[in-house]
């Protein structure tokens, strides 16, 4: 993450824990080369909790061969570890990554040069926030007990104390510092999740409740169906259907009338599900998105052409208009995913 010059510090390196959610603020530049990462990790992650099994990372997968090198040189030890490349961003991290950005936001209040003297207090505030979904505190979870914070202790006045049972120039000063500083983190936390939810809620649509009769879409990827996995999942359309509503269990699910070569429950989630819409008598010749999942068939789609580019993580993705299909149906593909139109590149 980078940002304005806070003393030595222009970026934050955040580590986040998969399972647990425990996430590290560790300040450091944007000019790291590798044997400087190496290091970097080491310290903070190797030193404190261990060799991870295995990592998201969005960077080249020869610049993390020779991180992998330095840190096996580092150790003194062979390791056989694997490393899971993404072609984005972790998705937790980047969510604690915009998290963060919040949290400084409100914290620094303008002053832009000192967000590094501060950054532990935010992690340590991060860490011990309950988490709603897991109903518990990234630190609990890690560590088995929930760490006492500066401000319990102030509360309960457990500090020492000079023979006039008065606090000392220094604690006092100390104390101030302290209560301020875990009272602002306190409220950039409070301010992340109202943001975050303010968020959730204006991109959120309601699902309209369904009628027998009415037709919906489902979505392959998130039911991870067959055709939905491996290598040509990219071309896997988002939406296949229209499928029948034959009965509303509960206000999350539906029974859809599937077919035969539908295997498993037809019953839905209605997370997996989209309102179909009916085209309008004068479009009703359009053409309509093919129903996938045939047995094990492999189906592929024809490219028309090539309408635009972009690089996302460092790779060139092609904008693909599909052969028989409108604007509407485009969609991103790597020049790997069309290996069988090398005429279009």
């Amino acid at each position: 993450m980078d940002l304005p010059w806070s003393g030595e510090f222009n970026a934050i390196y955040v580590v986040v824990d998969r399972l647990m959610k425990h996430a590290q603020f560790i300040p450091t530049t944007t000019g790291l080369d590798a044997e400087e990462f190496r290091n970097l990790f080491t310290r903070n992650v190797i030193c404190r909790y261990g060799l991870p099994t295995s990592i998201i990372a969005d960077r080249d997968p020869r610049w993390m061969s020779d991180f992998w090198k330095g840190v096996s040189k580092a150790l003194k030890t062979r390791m056989a570890l694997s490393s899971s490349h993404h072609p984005q961003h972790d998705g937790q991290t980047e969510v604690t990554n915009k998290f963060l950005k919040t949290m400084l936001r409100a914290y620094i209040a303008g002053d832009l040069a000192n967000w590094g003297e501060w950054l532990q207090v935010l992690e340590f505030a991060y860490n011990s926030h309950q988490s709603a979904s897991m109903k518990s505190s990234p630190f609990s979870l890690l560590l088995g007990f929930q760490p006492t914070s500066p401000l319990e202790l102030i509360a309960k006045g457990q500090f020492a104390r000079n023979k006039t049972n008065q606090l000392t120039k220094e604690a006092t000063e100390f104390l101030a510092d302290i209560e301020v500083h875990c009272e602002n983190a306190r409220l950039s936390i409070a301010r992340a999740h109202e943001n975050q939810t303010k968020y959730y809620n204006a991109n959120r649509k309601p699902f309209p409740e369904l009628e027998p009769g009415h037709k919906v879409l489902i979505n392959p990827h998130s039911l991870a169906w067959k055709e939905s996995k491996g290598k040509g999942a990219k071309l896997v359309q988002r939406w296949i259907g229209p499928f029948e509503v034959l009965e509303k269990i509960n206000l999350k699910a539906y029974r859809l009338r599937m077919g035969d070569k539908y295997p498993g429950s037809p019953v839905f989630n209605i997370e997996h599900l989209k309102p179909y819409q009916e085209s309008p008598k004068e479009f009703q010749k359009r053409t309509l998105l093919p129903e996938t999942r045939e047995g094990d068939s492999k189906e592929e789609f024809e490219v028309e052409k090539i309408v635009g580019h972009r690089y996302q993580a460092r790779k060139l993705q092609f904008l693909v208009r599909w052969l028989g299909y409108g604007p509407q149906f485009d969609s991103w593909a790597t020049a790997k995913d069309l290996t069988n139109a090398p005429e279009v590149l």
